[in-house]
């Protein structure tokens, strides 16, 4: 019974990971590389699907049905991040959006590598932490991703600053900011449960301390963490029913005992923090 369970969750979210609701690719503008994210004609349908298995898996995210609402947030999220900066993002047409190239490299990459350096998480922990520091009138509070998993994060070498990328998803309306966040750090830790760095032997004694080590940076001794740290501490269960099919995607199908073992794991380090 067990191992059937298992394969039906791998097939299922096996299905669910490879939908891609947007088309993506590079184009040059101006003398700029950009990333060009085109919504499929028939993604109506998906997203329907996505939110409705979002709700059921209790991953507390949307996707916008609506496309102009989708090219705001993706460029509103982009400008309030990275603007500043002097990197550009727009609309073009009724579903399609422009965003420039990061400077780095997408810290996937070194982490399915096992070379996910203690200076990579800090920058993208220090990057987390600012982004939650801005404000956003869409969520009432302040800013929050949605989707911050590593894959999510570019890694500049050259000035050891991560930025944030690819604002496809967002958080339901009405949760508080200190649920928002806690959410963003709990994909930041399911995303690092599945990479060869922390697997096999000792590979949860390597990602817990990775965890702490993105937890003490994001903190950064500001005492004014302890709501979002608690409601992390909430979200960490075991998860059963249709939610474990998400955490099997978000972990990159890590056996259930193992990750229930790095959930009690961390549950048990957050009282040091």
């Amino acid at each position: 019974m067990a191992a059937s369970m298992a394969n039906f969750v791998q097939a299922t979210g096996g299905i669910i990971d490879a939908i891609r609701i947007n088309h993506m690719g590079r184009k040059s503008r101006d003398g700029r590389i950009f990333w060009v994210k085109h919504r499929r004609r028939w993604s109506h349908a998906v997203i329907l699907f996505a939110n409705t298995f979002f709700r059921a898996a209790e991953n507390p995210v949307i996707v916008w049905a609506n496309p102009g609402e989708w090219q705001r947030w993706e460029i509103d999220s982009f400008r309030l991040l990275h603007e500043e900066e002097g990197f550009r993002a727009f609309a073009v047409g009724d579903n399609t959006v422009w965003a420039e190239q990061l400077p780095g490299i997408v810290l996937e990459d070194p982490a399915r590598e096992g070379r996910l350096s203690k200076e990579m998480l800090a920058a993208a922990a220090r990057e987390l932490k600012r982004a939650h520091g801005l404000p956003c009138a869409t969520l009432g509070g302040c800013w929050s991703h949605g989707d911050p998993h590593l894959g999510n994060f570019v890694f500049d070498k050259e000035t050891c600053r991560a930025r944030l990328i690819d604002f496809e998803l967002a958080h339901q309306p009405g949760m508080s900011e200190a649920d928002r966040h806690a959410d963003d750090l709990l994909v930041v830790f399911q995303s690092m449960m599945g990479y060869s760095g922390y697997s096999g032997a000792g590979g949860l004694a390597h990602w817990l301390a990775a965890v702490t080590h993105f937890l003490s940076h994001y903190r950064n001794g500001d005492s004014r963490e302890g709501p979002i740290f608690s409601q992390l501490r909430r979200r960490l269960e075991p998860p059963s029913g249709i939610s474990r099919v998400w955490w099997s995607i978000r972990t990159d199908y890590i056996s259930g005992a193992e990750r229930n073992r790095r959930i009690a794991a961390l549950r048990n380090a957050l009282d040091d923090f």
